[in-house]
């Protein structure tokens, strides 16, 4: 019996997520990703035919793309993902943390600490195929479980070499809170930990604080969740952001990242805290708005440290940049782990990196 998988879309740049898993005569996809960048064609779900879709959580890079696909294409993802799904379109549900068989293939759930309802998936195929989907071991909200070994890693390495931690982005963005600020963000993800923060930081500073209606819902949804799906502790914190009252004229507004044009604050800064679109770029570059990281994917000894513990032989950094100088450094990162060549002794075949590849795991 032979594993093969195929990169889709999501190897060797910042890209939507779409990796398709072919074993005991099944297709599986994980992640249907859409557009980053509005007007963005999405290519990859041309002519696809799969058995089966995984959804590790609800980021447009990650389920943006689920309505390219067939309507009857079986689809798995977790109640709190699904409701991101186009509307009328039938799903089955995912553990949160737990396992199912999914067209005969035992797969694993667990939390990846990234956002709401946000999950990775094992494959108990080719001793482990281990599929992280955006995760981080740094979130103050999203607990990371402990994965099962796994041969194969297909990791999120959206920061690349980057290894600053969460402690040094919150001081960075800490300084900034002197002016009127607004943050545009996810409203699944980061927000829900920023908005813990920024209401320590509003009280500690005398400053006022207004939190969008669809970030407190969200709040409000992790809340009815088993404390298990949360970081122990953080009861009161949430209890307490969702009791506060907002001000229209707050100093600081944490808005979900759609209305994030400058023209729509022009008493205020945008502080962007995540990926910049080209637009946002030049924003940046023209002093329109601010950016400083807030850590939610896996930083650079984190990719590594999960490599190990997982026990991989073969680990493929997803949703990156990978050029020739770069992978120098994924070399030194990775080391015997990294998939570069197209061929391995152990009989994985592999492209280069590019923005399509596949590799072969005879079991």
């Amino acid at each position: 019996m032979s594993v093969r998988i195929e990169v889709l879309s999501g190897l060797g740049d910042k890209g939507p997520a779409a990796i398709v898993v072919e074993t005991q005569g099944k297709r599986l996809l994980l992640d249907a990703g859409g557009a980053l960048h509005p007007g963005d064609a999405i290519t990859w779900a041309n002519n696809l035919d799969v058995d089966a879709v995984l959804i590790s959580h609800d980021h447009i890079d990650h389920i943006g793309g689920v309505a390219q696909l067939p309507d009857d294409v079986p689809l798995y993802c977790t109640p709190l993902v699904a409701k991101a799904l186009p509307k009328h379109r039938q799903w089955q549900p995912l553990p949160e943390r737990g396992s199912l068989e999914v067209e005969g293939i035992t797969v694993t759930t667990g939390q990846a600490g990234h956002s709401l309802g946000g999950v990775w998936l094992h494959l108990a195929v080719a001793e482990g195929i281990f599929y992280s989907g955006d995760a981080c071991f740094e979130s103050r909200l999203f607990p990371f479980d402990t994965p099962p070994p796994a041969r194969i890693a297909l990791l999120d390495a959206s920061y690349g070499a980057y290894d600053q931690s969460q402690q040094g982005c919150i001081q960075a963005i800490s300084e900034h809170l002197t002016q009127p600020l607004v943050f545009p963000v996810p409203a699944t993800g980061r927000a829900l930990e920023m908005a813990l923060w920024l209401a320590e930081e509003a009280k500690a500073r005398g400053l006022t604080l207004a939190i969008d209606a669809v970030i407190r819902a969200n709040l409000a949804a992790l809340l009815a969740l088993p404390v298990t799906l949360r970081r122990p502790g953080t009861e009161t914190a949430i209890a307490s952001v969702l009791a506060r009252s907002d001000d229209a004229n707050a100093a600081l507004m944490l808005v979900s990242d759609r209305d994030d044009v400058p023209a729509q604050w022009p008493d205020y800064r945008l502080l962007h805290t995540g990926y910049l679109t080209p637009e946002r770029c030049t924003q940046l570059a023209a002093g329109d708005v601010l950016w400083q990281r807030w850590n939610v994917h896996l930083r650079a000894s984190h990719l590594r440290a999960l490599a190990d513990q997982l026990g991989a032989t073969h680990v493929m950094p997803l949703f990156t940049h990978l050029t020739d100088q770069p992978l120098n450094e994924w070399r030194k990162l990775l080391g015997k782990h990294l998939c570069t060549t197209p061929h391995f002794s152990t009989g994985v075949r592999s492209t280069t990196f590019s923005s399509l590849g596949s590799f072969a795991c005879p079991q």
